[in-house]
């Protein structure tokens, strides 16, 4: 899917916060991988804030560093244990997790990297229930659906629409 299903479902801040335009090399070489197109769109035209009042989208040199890419990869990655009876992979492991958003519930959002960037699948790690449940979306797909309620993941509060913001800028924190 593209931003542009986002796009309707849910209207962009005339200005965002803490947009990222770029440039993605140094990123994806960190990585070791390109990162999906819509996920490129969405920082560059969202920015930096929350979805349905409890979602975000982590967002490349943000000066926040819980909701800075960059940094949560390597945070989340710490924060996983081993777990034999489902044992997903994190990146750097080939293959691994990506994470790329949380909830306030301390949910995890990743991408399953599975083939090319455009078609990683999104996947819901539930604080709660200790789970990890794979839906067949993309980014952009997963926040359109969540904002028309087409997507539900499972551990996700029944209740969240309606709600009185979409999606809302967060300001960009202040240098310390």
């Amino acid at each position: 899917m593209t931003i542009e299903a986002l796009l309707k479902a849910v209207p962009p801040p005339a200005t965002p916060s803490e947009a990222f335009l770029g440039p993605w090399e140094p990123i994806e070489a960190e990585l070791g991988t390109r990162l999906p197109q819509d996920y490129k769109d969405f920082v560059r035209v969202y920015g930096y804030g929350y979805f349905m009042e409890f979602l975000g989208i982590n967002v490349p040199r943000t000066k926040n560093p819980y909701t800075r890419f960059e940094a949560e990869i390597h945070a989340v990655r710490g924060a996983f244990l081993p777990d034999e009876d489902d044992p997903r992979p994190l990146w750097p492991e080939p293959g691994g997790l990506i994470v790329f958003g949380g909830t306030d519930n301390g949910d995890y959002l990743f991408w399953l990297p599975r083939g090319a960037p455009e078609d990683w699948r999104v996947v819901v790690w539930s604080r709660g229930m200790s789970t990890f449940e794979v839906l067949d979306c993309d980014l952009t797909g997963f926040l359109a659906g969540l904002a028309t309620g087409e997507v539900l993941p499972e551990e996700f509060p029944e209740n969240m629409l309606p709600c009185d913001h979409l999606f809302q800028s967060h300001p960009p924190m202040s240098p310390a």
